[in-house]
Order: C-alpha cells, then structure tokens, then sequence
C-alpha cells in the first residue's frame, strides 16, 4: 500500500482528500498534516503538525516512508482581515515554503508532488467561445493568479533538478457539501426563495469543479504513471452560464427559478457601485477549462455529472469526498 501525504487536511480541499482517500483501504495508508486539534487527533488515519512553512523547518519525521505528496495550501492562512496578506509575506510563505516542502519531500524519498493550483494562472476570463487549456501559455491577471504562477515554476524546478515527479492540477470554483464561497451564498439565495434579477444572465459561461469530481482525479493522478511532470485543468465537463447555474441549483433543492429579467448593463453598474468583482464575473465572464487531456492522458472522466453534483450540495448528511465507492 501507498503512503499518502496531505497538507493542508484542516481545509477544505486538504480535509475532502483525507476522507476520499480512506475510502480506497485496500491501496493507501492515510497521513495528514494539520494544525486543528480535531485533524490532529484523528484515529482514521495517521496526523502530523507542520511548523510554519516560513521557518522552512525540517520535515523528514513528518514526511518517512511516505511515497506522495498532496499540496493543498489553506489559503485561510494567505489572508488577514479578509484581504491577502502584502507581497513580501505571500512571496515568503506561499512560494518560498511550497519549494521548501518539495525539496524536503524529495530529501525524504518521496516520489510523486502534487500541487493543487488554481486556473486562474491562465487567466481571470476567457473570450466568448474559448477555452483556456493546460498548457496554454499562462496570463495571470489576478494577485493570487501570480503567485501561484511563481509556485508552480518554482516547484517545476525542483522537479527537474531533482527527479521530483511534479503534477499541477489547477482548479475552478470548487464547491460541495459544507463549502464556503461564493457557490455557498448562492445555494443560500436559492434555498430562501430570494428573486434574483438574473432571467438575461445566459450569455456566459462557467466552468466548476465538485469537490468529488476534484478528489477523484487527484486519487487518479497519484496512481497513473503518466500523471508525472504534467499540468491539468479539472472541472465537471458541464459549463453554466449564470442562468442555468441559478435554474439548476434551484432545481436540485426543489426550489422554484425566482429569475426575473433585468437589463445586465444596469446589474454590472449596480455591481462595480458596491464593489462585488467576484458577483461581476461569475454572472458576466467568461471562465472555461478544456478537459479533454485527462482522457486522452489518464482515460478521466468526471464520474459524477453536474447534476448529481448540484443535488449532493444540498444534503447536509454528505461529506465532501465521500462520494468513492470503498476498495
């Protein structure tokens, strides 16, 4: 069996990759590094305590006998007073500490590190009937797009200076049961039968990722030799323009569509007025991933559609990354 490794298990992304890799028994043995007690105090699986990436501390206890890495970053800890922390901190603890831990990984014999990145590396919007593709050339626009750019270079060359095997996975909103972004107050408007001004927002379109969807392809790109040295863009292969979006999520709770039309050159003022940037995109831009080199590479299909996906959102029994059928 494999020995796993993930940081970052007291995130979202981080603690979802915990609970679907204990589903796969019989080909992982589980380890995760946190710092919440409840993480740390796990019987499931085996629990680490990182010291703080900055202090580039010496991580081969935490990291024997381990055989992957999975890099989820708790971006909780990038922020302060809900901004991003100044550049010099970022440059500090997000990519100087991410190189640190590949070499440290590398320094403990591990084989394979994956980084969970973020598409916006490749842009913040596409051009209508676009796609971005994974190896595109990358157009970071946003602050947290740049630096996750310099991450990945930076890792990338500790890969090839190393024999590090290095995969990029860069990732969509990301939503599931119990997450808490934007998709989260969006399933709050629909669940409270909130009208929303939204029956002329058809135009664009959005790609989206599962938090079952994402851990699935992770769990494949541990396990497949050609995962190595490549980049991938990851969603649910079904893009939503903010209609359909809005329609299908009411739909999965039962809920009635409250859309009414209302002109979108008024609703981007209103918008830019308040200060909503991130409203401003999802419902106006662009933003699509082509997913067609993980078939072509790995033979990986989202295997649970958008629907199924939007439905197990709402059932407040489910635990995102849950969704794995046992080994």
């Amino acid at each position: 069996m494999k020995r796993i490794l993930v940081t970052g298990a007291d995130g979202y992304i981080g603690n979802a990759m915990v609970l679907a890799l204990l589903n796969y028994t019989k080909q992982f043995v589980v380890r995760a590094a946190a710092q919440k007690e409840f993480v740390l105090n796990s019987k499931s699986f085996e629990t680490v305590r990182l010291a703080s990436l900055e202090d580039t501390p010496d991580c081969q206890k935490e990291f024997a006998d381990c055989d992957a890495l999975i890099h989820c970053e708790t971006y909780e800890t990038l922020r302060q007073g809900g901004d991003w922390l100044e550049e010099s901190a970022l440059h500090r603890i997000h990519v100087l500490g991410s190189v640190h831990l590949a070499r440290e990984a590398y320094r403990a014999g591990i084989r394979r590190f994956i980084f969970i990145s973020t598409v916006e590396v490749n842009g913040a919007s596409t051009p209508e009937g676009k796609k971005f593709f994974a190896d595109s050339l990358p157009r970071p626009r946003t602050l947290f797009g740049r630096y996750m750019h310099q991450t990945e270079k930076a890792i990338q060359q500790v890969g090839e200076e190393s024999g590090l095997e290095v995969t990029i996975i860069r990732v969509p909103m990301v939503y599931g049961p119990g997450c808490s972004n934007l998709f989260s107050f969006a399933r709050k408007l629909v669940e409270y039968c909130v009208p929303l001004p939204l029956l002329w927002c058809s135009k664009n379109k959005r790609s989206l990722l599962s938090i079952d969807n994402l851990t699935d392809f992770v769990i494949k790109s541990l396990v497949h030799p050609a995962a190595a040295g490549e980049t991938f863009l990851v969603s649910d292969g079904h893009d939503l323009s903010a209609e359909e979006f809005f329609c299908l999520l009411a739909k999965s709770h039962r809920r009635p569509p409250l859309l009414w039309p209302f002109p979108p050159l008024f609703l981007r003022l209103f918008n830019s007025y308040i200060g909503r940037q991130a409203w401003e995109d999802f419902l106006f831009k662009n933003l699509v991933v082509d997913i067609k080199k993980n078939m072509i590479l790995l033979g990986w299909e989202p295997p649970l559609s958008v629907e199924q996906c939007f439905r197990r959102s709402w059932d407040e029994r489910s635990v995102a990354g849950t969704s794995h059928r046992s080994n």
